[in-house]
């Protein structure tokens, strides 16, 4: 999952980089990490995101309803007015959301050779067809309108 992360800048020589996740902020939880120069930024964030992620899932928090708003959304906010930068990082929780299983699934040849050649493209950042597939039912949940099949409303 893509995560917005708020940076603010030190602003003397010995300060480090403050580090926010808007996403994983609320009156239950919050998500800050520092980092003392540049190059520790995006695994300090990574880190803080695996922890606290970890924490939501054992007081029984559904992880897979997380959501970014997006960092333009945020830093339009006064709350983060004092963020100098913005970036995003991606984490795989899918280790955080439960024990695997495996499933017996039939697909279409055809279908099946476009996700092999999909996961297969070097940036297509898909570990496996399993991975393709759990991102995709991810996908499809999410953002689907109503509770109907693909999304569309139904006539009544």
């Amino acid at each position: 999952m893509f995560f917005s992360v708020a940076v603010e800048m030190p602003a003397h020589e010995n300060e480090a980089y403050g580090l926010i996740v808007p996403a994983l902020c609320s009156d239950d939880f919050g998500c800050v990490s520092a980092a003392d120069n540049q190059d520790e930024i995006a695994s300090m964030v990574q880190e803080a995101i695996l922890s606290i992620v970890d924490l939501m899932v054992e007081r029984g928090k559904d992880i897979t309803r997380l959501k970014d708003a997006g960092s333009f959304t945020y830093a339009a906010s006064p709350e983060y007015a004092h963020c100098n930068q913005w970036l995003m990082v991606d984490v795989d929780l899918s280790a955080l959301e439960g024990k695997q299983q495996r499933i017996n699934i039939t697909l279409p040849d055809a279908l099946l050779q476009r996700i092999d050649f999909r996961v297969k493209k070097p940036a297509s950042g898909y570990r496996d067809r399993s991975h393709f597939l759990a991102v995709a039912a991810r996908h499809e949940l999410q953002s689907a309108a109503t509770d109907t099949p693909c999304g569309k409303t139904s006539q009544g």
